[in-house]
Protein backbone atom coordinates (compact mmCIF):
# COMPACT_ATOMS: atom_id res chain seq x y z
CA UNK A 1 0.00 0.00 0.00
CA UNK A 2 1.46 3.35 -0.99
CA UNK A 3 1.96 6.22 1.45
CA UNK A 4 -0.52 8.35 -0.50
CA UNK A 5 -3.19 5.65 -0.36
CA UNK A 6 -2.74 5.06 3.37
CA UNK A 7 -2.78 8.84 4.02
CA UNK A 8 -6.07 9.12 2.12
CA UNK A 9 -7.60 6.28 4.15
CA UNK A 10 -6.48 7.86 7.42
CA UNK A 11 -7.86 11.25 6.34
CA UNK A 12 -11.17 9.68 5.28
CA UNK A 13 -11.41 7.88 8.64
CA UNK A 14 -10.73 11.12 10.52
CA UNK A 15 -13.32 13.00 8.48
CA UNK A 16 -15.90 10.27 9.14
CA UNK A 17 -15.11 10.23 12.86
CA UNK A 18 -15.31 14.03 13.21
CA UNK A 19 -18.54 14.17 11.21
CA UNK A 20 -20.22 11.36 13.18
CA UNK A 21 -19.14 12.83 16.52
CA UNK A 22 -20.27 16.29 15.46
CA UNK A 23 -23.70 15.09 14.39
CA UNK A 24 -24.24 13.02 17.54
CA UNK A 25 -23.38 15.88 19.89
CA UNK A 26 -24.38 18.91 17.85
CA UNK A 27 -26.99 21.46 18.75
CA UNK A 28 -27.10 23.52 15.58
CA UNK A 29 -26.22 22.77 11.98
CA UNK A 30 -25.84 25.84 9.76
CA UNK A 31 -24.82 26.22 6.12
CA UNK A 32 -21.95 28.61 5.46
CA UNK A 33 -20.82 30.70 2.54
CA UNK A 34 -17.43 32.36 2.50
CA UNK A 35 -15.44 34.58 0.22
CA UNK A 36 -11.82 33.48 0.52
CA UNK A 37 -8.64 35.09 -0.67
CA UNK A 38 -5.91 32.45 -1.06
CA UNK A 39 -2.43 33.87 -0.65
CA UNK A 40 -3.89 37.37 -0.38
CA UNK A 41 -0.44 38.89 0.22
CA UNK A 42 0.56 37.94 -3.35
CA UNK A 43 -2.71 38.06 -5.31
CA UNK A 44 -6.07 39.38 -4.11
CA UNK A 45 -8.36 37.05 -6.10
CA UNK A 46 -11.62 35.97 -4.42
CA UNK A 47 -12.93 32.39 -4.33
CA UNK A 48 -16.28 31.12 -3.11
CA UNK A 49 -16.44 28.31 -0.53
CA UNK A 50 -19.51 26.52 0.79
CA UNK A 51 -19.79 24.36 3.87
CA UNK A 52 -21.55 23.45 7.07
CA UNK A 53 -20.79 24.69 10.59
CA UNK A 54 -21.94 22.45 13.42
CA UNK A 55 -22.15 24.15 16.79
CA UNK A 56 -21.17 21.82 19.65
CA UNK A 57 -21.65 24.36 22.45
CA UNK A 58 -21.20 28.09 22.96
CA UNK A 59 -17.42 27.89 22.51
CA UNK A 60 -16.76 24.92 20.19
CA UNK A 61 -17.75 24.01 16.65
CA UNK A 62 -16.81 21.74 13.80
CA UNK A 63 -17.83 21.38 10.17
CA UNK A 64 -16.49 21.20 6.65
CA UNK A 65 -15.84 23.46 3.67
CA UNK A 66 -15.15 22.94 0.01
CA UNK A 67 -14.16 25.17 -2.87
CA UNK A 68 -12.91 24.74 -6.40
CA UNK A 69 -10.85 27.21 -8.34
CA UNK A 70 -9.87 26.77 -11.95
CA UNK A 71 -7.24 24.11 -11.24
CA UNK A 72 -7.38 23.25 -7.51
CA UNK A 73 -10.14 21.59 -5.48
CA UNK A 74 -9.90 22.22 -1.74
CA UNK A 75 -11.95 20.23 0.81
CA UNK A 76 -11.44 20.17 4.57
CA UNK A 77 -12.95 19.62 7.96
CA UNK A 78 -12.63 22.38 10.53
CA UNK A 79 -12.54 22.31 14.30
CA UNK A 80 -12.79 25.52 16.29
CA UNK A 81 -12.74 26.64 19.88
CA UNK A 82 -13.48 30.25 20.81
CA UNK A 83 -11.35 32.23 18.34
CA UNK A 84 -8.93 29.45 17.25
CA UNK A 85 -9.55 27.18 14.26
CA UNK A 86 -7.69 24.26 12.67
CA UNK A 87 -8.45 22.45 9.43
CA UNK A 88 -7.52 19.07 8.01
CA UNK A 89 -8.15 18.48 4.36
CA UNK A 90 -6.98 17.77 0.88
CA UNK A 91 -6.10 19.75 -2.22
CA UNK A 92 -6.58 18.10 -5.59
CA UNK A 93 -4.15 19.39 -8.20
CA UNK A 94 -4.14 17.80 -11.68
CA UNK A 95 -5.98 14.69 -10.39
CA UNK A 96 -3.39 14.20 -7.61
CA UNK A 97 -4.55 14.48 -3.99
CA UNK A 98 -2.30 16.15 -1.41
CA UNK A 99 -2.91 16.66 2.33
CA UNK A 100 -3.47 20.20 3.50
CA UNK A 101 -3.44 21.69 7.00
CA UNK A 102 -4.62 25.05 8.25
CA UNK A 103 -4.58 26.89 11.54
CA UNK A 104 -5.70 30.38 12.32
CA UNK A 105 -7.99 32.75 14.14
CA UNK A 106 -11.63 33.74 13.74
CA UNK A 107 -13.27 36.98 14.77
CA UNK A 108 -17.05 37.37 14.84
CA UNK A 109 -18.39 40.84 13.99
CA UNK A 110 -22.02 40.08 14.63
CA UNK A 111 -24.03 36.88 14.87
CA UNK A 112 -23.60 35.08 11.55
CA UNK A 113 -20.77 37.23 10.14
CA UNK A 114 -17.12 36.54 10.90
CA UNK A 115 -13.69 36.77 9.38
CA UNK A 116 -10.76 34.43 9.69
CA UNK A 117 -7.11 34.43 8.79
CA UNK A 118 -5.31 31.13 8.47
CA UNK A 119 -1.89 29.77 7.66
CA UNK A 120 -2.26 27.09 4.94
CA UNK A 121 0.30 24.30 4.57
CA UNK A 122 0.42 21.77 1.72
CA UNK A 123 3.05 19.23 0.71
CA UNK A 124 5.75 20.75 -1.54
CA UNK A 125 4.98 18.16 -4.25
CA UNK A 126 1.63 19.89 -4.82
CA UNK A 127 3.39 22.97 -6.13
CA UNK A 128 1.54 25.19 -3.65
CA UNK A 129 3.66 27.26 -1.28
CA UNK A 130 2.59 27.81 2.32
CA UNK A 131 0.58 31.00 2.52
CA UNK A 132 -1.95 33.09 4.44
CA UNK A 133 -5.67 32.87 3.62
CA UNK A 134 -8.19 35.57 4.47
CA UNK A 135 -11.93 34.84 4.47
CA UNK A 136 -15.24 36.54 5.19
CA UNK A 137 -17.68 33.90 6.45
CA UNK A 138 -21.47 34.13 6.49
CA UNK A 139 -23.24 31.55 8.67
CA UNK A 140 -26.95 31.15 7.98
Amino acid sequence: MSDSSSMQKILLTLISLFTLTSILFSQFINPTLSIRYEDFMEEFTPELAIGVKIKIDEERYTGFETTQSSDIEDSRIIVGWNWAQIGLGTKTVDDEIYPSYTFGATYSFIDGLSTNIEYVMTEPEAGIEDHLRLALLITF
